[in-house]
C-alpha cells in the first residue's frame, strides 16, 4: 500500500524509474499543458530505457518552452535529448533536422546569451552539459578552485559566504534562479570560489567547463572581450562583487 502513497516525484528523485513511470504518465495525462510534469515523466522514460519514448516526450516539452520564450530550459531539454539519442541506434536525421540550431530566438532570456552573438552563443550552448542538484546539494564551495561555469535551467540557488566576524560561520548573500548565472569570475581570472552555493529545490544547471570555455576562446577570440567587458558593466551585480562590498562593509 505505501507505493500509492508515494508520487512520481519522489520515486524520480530516488531514481526508482521504472516504478516511477507510470504514476508520472498519469499525472501528465491529467495535466497535458503541464511542462515540469511532462518532464519528470521523460525523465524517467530515459531512466527506465525507454529511449523512443522518452525522446518524444522531451521533443514536446522543448517545443512547449521554446514557444514560450523560455530558451534556457529548451536547451537544457535538447541535452538531455542528446544524450538518450545516443542511445538509440544510429539512423539517418529527418527531413528538416540537419543542421537545426539549438536554439532559433534571438535573444534568449538569460544575462549571459544577451550579451553574445548568434556564433558565439552557439559554440557556448554545444558545449554545455546539463547538471541535476536536490534540494540541500552543494554546487561550489567557497575556496575551491573554479573549473566550471553555471546557467541555472530550472530551480533555485542560494549563496553564502563566510563570515569575517568572530563568530565565523556563513553569511546568506541572494538567490538565485531560472536564467541567471555564476562561477564564471573563477572560471575567466583563475580565482578561488568566493561563495558556497547550494540547491534550495531541485535544480538543473547548464555547465560549462574551463577547458571547454578555453577551447571556444581559442576560436572566438572576441568572446573574451565580450564576457570581461560585461562583467566589468554589470560588476555591482554579480556574486563576487556582493561579497566584496560584504567584507569591505564589516
Amino acid at each position: 500500500m505505501a507505493e500509492e502513497t508515494e508520487s512520481g516525484a519522489s520515486l524520480l528523485a530516488r531514481r526508482e524509474y521504472a516504478r516511477a513511470v507510470p504514476l508520472l504518465k498519469r499525472e501528465h495525462e491529467k495535466y497535458m499543458s503541464n511542462p515540469r510534469i511532462r518532464l519528470q515523466y521523460a525523465d524517467a522514460l530515459a531512466g527506465a530505457g525507454m529511449a523512443d519514448e522518452a525522446m518524444a516526450q522531451y521533443e514536446a516539452t522543448a517545443k512547449y518552452y521554446e514557444d514560450n520564450g523560455l530558451t534556457v530550459q529548451a536547451i537544457a531539454v535538447r541535452k538531455k535529448a542528446d544524450k538518450v539519442r545516443e542511445q538509440l541506434p544510429a539512423k539517418a536525421p529527418e527531413p528538416g533536422t540537419t543542421g537545426e540550431p539549438m536554439f532559433s530566438r534571438p535573444v534568449p532570456k538569460s544575462p549571459l546569451f544577451e550579451i553574445l552573438g548568434d556564433v558565439e552563443r552557439e559554440a557556448i550552448v554545444k558545449e554545455m552539459e546539463v547538471e541535476t542538484h536536490d534540494e540541500g546539494s552543494v554546487i561550489l564551495n567557497e575556496g575551491d578552485p573554479g573549473t566550471s561555469m553555471y546557467l541555472i535551467a530550472s530551480g533555485e540557488v542560494k549563496v553564502f559566504t563566510r563570515s569575517t566576524g568572530a563568530g565565523g560561520g556563513s553569511v546568506y548573500l541572494a538567490r538565485l534562479g531560472e536564467g541567471d548565472f555564476f562561477g564564471e569570475v573563477s572560471v575567466l581570472t583563475g580565482k578561488p570560489r568566493t561563495a558556497t552555493i547550494t540547491a534550495s529545490q531541485r535544480t538543473e544547471l547548464l555547465r560549462l567547463d574551463k577547458n571547454k570555455l578555453d577551447e571556444i576562446l581559442a576560436k572566438h577570440p572576441g568572446l573574451r572581450k565580450v564576457l570581461d567587458d560585461s562583467y566589468k558593466q554589470r560588476a555591482k551585480h554579480t556574486v563576487e562583487a556582493m561579497i566584496e562590498s560584504l567584507k569591505t562593509r564589516r
